[in-house]
């Protein structure tokens, strides 16, 4: 009954906020991120325990600073989803490079002979670069895990809002032989590589200098299939204004490890580290509030 009235609360809001002013939005969206993870909640302990384990030499005043930051650009990740969900977000017109992005991922298909993992992560818009790119031309399968908190919100809000944009969802647990297929169809898949996945699945890796368990998955895939990894970021510069940052595919195979296990550690912790190198250009973008660093 509790998920019930959940969901439906969720589908009232959502029919309340079309008729809002932007502005009301992210007031409104301002005053709940403050209560929920500002100063004095559990969340922002959190935040400001994991910020201390990444950022050690800064001052208490500056991870402050970026805790503060980190709740504005969470307010505005609310406000976009809800935008996204009931038709209001412009999303080319949000993308500052939007010609640039768009010949990347153009050389993307003309180099695609294997099939694609995008390494994607909770960094700035995560829900907004995957609908760009299949407005673009390369809608993919996402893997994301059974949702057992709001399974009725999931099913029937948000999941119908990721095919609506061709994109296929499928759940973490078994998910490897369905990507096999995708690959060698020369399709592409989404990946996040910020998550907590204890073994046998997981594989420790450093994470800003403290031992964190991660995915083997896209590790597995480049030395089985060596699609193409495509690590990429959309980076808030802006209200509802973004920058695509799409790297260059990692082509590191870690042939100078002998051994699988081996292989599949130094390719874990590589892709890791793309992540952690694009964290620190702007740290209260990335989701602080996730317990990365929590043990199996």
């Amino acid at each position: 009954m509790k998920k019930r009235l959940e969901y439906w609360g969720v589908r009232g809001l959502l029919g309340l906020s079309r008729l809002m002013p932007r502005a009301s939005l992210y007031a409104l969206s301002g005053v709940i991120v403050e209560k929920s993870y500002g100063p004095g909640t559990r969340r922002h302990r959190r935040i400001l325990e994991h910020l201390g384990i990444a950022f050690p030499d800064k001052s208490e005043a500056q991870r402050e600073r970026i805790a503060a930051e980190y709740r504005r650009q969470r307010a505005a990740f609310f406000v976009e989803t809800v935008l996204m969900l009931t038709g209001r977000f412009d999303y080319e017109g949000a993308v500052l490079n939007l010609e640039e992005a768009r010949a990347k991922i153009e050389a993307l298909k003309a180099r695609n002979q294997r099939g694609m993992v995008f390494l994607v992560s909770h960094y700035g818009n995560w829900e907004f670069l995957a609908q760009f790119f299949a407005l673009n031309g390369l809608p993919g399968t996402l893997v994301a895990k059974e949702q057992h908190k709001s399974p009725l919100i999931d099913e029937h809000i948000i999941q119908p809002y990721r095919r609506s944009f061709g994109h296929r969802v499928i759940e973490r647990k078994g998910a490897l032989r369905a990507i096999a297929k995708i690959l060698k169809n020369r399709e592409g898949v989404g990946m996040h590589i910020d998550q907590m996945i204890p073994p046998p699945n997981g594989v420790l890796i450093d994470f800003f200098g403290k031992e964190a368990y991660a995915s083997k998955s896209m590790a597995q895939l480049k030395l089985r299939f060596d699609p193409l990894m495509v690590p990429i970021f959309a980076v808030r510069e802006g209200q509802e204004k973004f920058r695509i940052v799409i790297r260059e595919p990692v082509s590191y195979r870690a042939e100078e490890i002998e051994d699988s296990e081996g292989k599949i550690q130094a390719l874990t912790q590589h892709y890791t580290d793309i992540l952690q190198e694009q964290i620190r250009k702007e740290p209260a973008q990335w989701e602080w509030s996730y317990k990365r660093w929590r043990k199996p």
